[in-house]
């Protein structure tokens, strides 16, 4: 045999164990998440859906968060984890770069209330009687959840943007997380803040909405590209077949299921993180 062949059969035989390697299942895998809260009640909530997909797939699963939104993205975007829950505005922060939405293969979309979307809206406290409406916010403090969330940043700001108001406020901030908004403009600290419609029902009894987005797709299920085929079809087929209500409510009050995700779900968000971001650069 020519030595030109013979180096040719090796390549082919050394490629196909490399990616058979590659394909293969791991036995512990890494889900990871956006702490959307405290790390100890995200981790608790997560739990009972972890795991049944242990039970169902044969695989460990540990739980991660990353430090912040954008350490999150990045273990995302890597492959440090292998698969997770990620949101809406991280999810299309994470598809933005070269390989774009092939960076993920796609699990499953959330479904809360039998509904794939959910809403951001403007609260403002309870007893203040001088804001009712967006332009009620001229010349106000505003304050805002975390720079790269979906619900408490990029859809009230484009809510903001469009009734003319962005640029007046006498001061604005990030405060992180939603209840910290939500307490803040309650307590009189800021005239109005940007939360999901979720946390404001929680404190209706404190603060009030004012404004409500337009629906947005919810949080979604995805694996990195680099997971066997086999196994990524093992845990969507798991997480389809799952209809246990304790399980969907401990992952967030109100769950009622998955629907199919598709990357084109997010391109509304994508025009619109477009525009806040050419407003306020990252």
């Amino acid at each position: 045999m020519k030595r030109s062949m013979i180096w040719l059969v090796c390549m082919v035989f050394i490629t196909g164990i490399f990616s058979s390697a590659s394909a293969a299942e791991k036995k512990e895998l890494v889900f990871g998440a956006i702490a959307v809260g405290k790390v100890s009640k995200v981790r608790k909530a997560m739990t009972p859906f972890l795991k049944y997909l242990e039970a169902e797939t044969g695989a460990k699963i540990r739980f991660e968060t990353g430090k912040d939104y954008l350490d999150t993205v990045a273990k995302f975007q890597s492959g440090y984890f292998d698969f997770g829950y990620i949101g809406p505005s991280p999810y299309v922060i994470a598809t933005s770069g070269d390989k774009g939405a092939d960076v993920f293969k796609l699990i499953a979309g959330l479904e809360t209330n039998h509904k794939p979307y959910f809403y951001a809206v403007v609260i403002a406290a309870k007893e203040n009687d001088a804001i009712n409406n967006l332009q009620d916010l001229n010349g106000k403090r505003f304050a805002f959840g975390s720079r790269q969330s979906t619900l408490s940043f990029y859809m009230p700001a484009e809510m903001l943007m469009d009734a003319g108001v962005f640029d007046s406020f006498s001061e604005s901030a990030f405060l992180g997380k939603h209840d910290k908004v939500a307490r803040d403009v309650s307590m009189g600290r800021y005239d109005a803040g940007g939360i999901k419609i979720a946390v404001a029902q929680k404190n209706l009894d404190k603060v009030k909405i004012i404004a409500k987005s337009d629906p947005v797709y919810d949080f979604l299920m995805v694996a990195h590209q680099s997971m066997g085929s086999e196994q990524y079809l093992k845990i969507k087929d798991a997480v389809f077949r799952l209809k246990d209500p304790q399980i969907f409510n401990s992952i967030k009050k109100g769950v009622t299921g998955f629907v199919e995700a598709k990357d084109e779900n997010y391109d509304t968000l994508r025009k619109v993180m477009a525009e806040v971001d050419q407003k306020v650069p990252q």
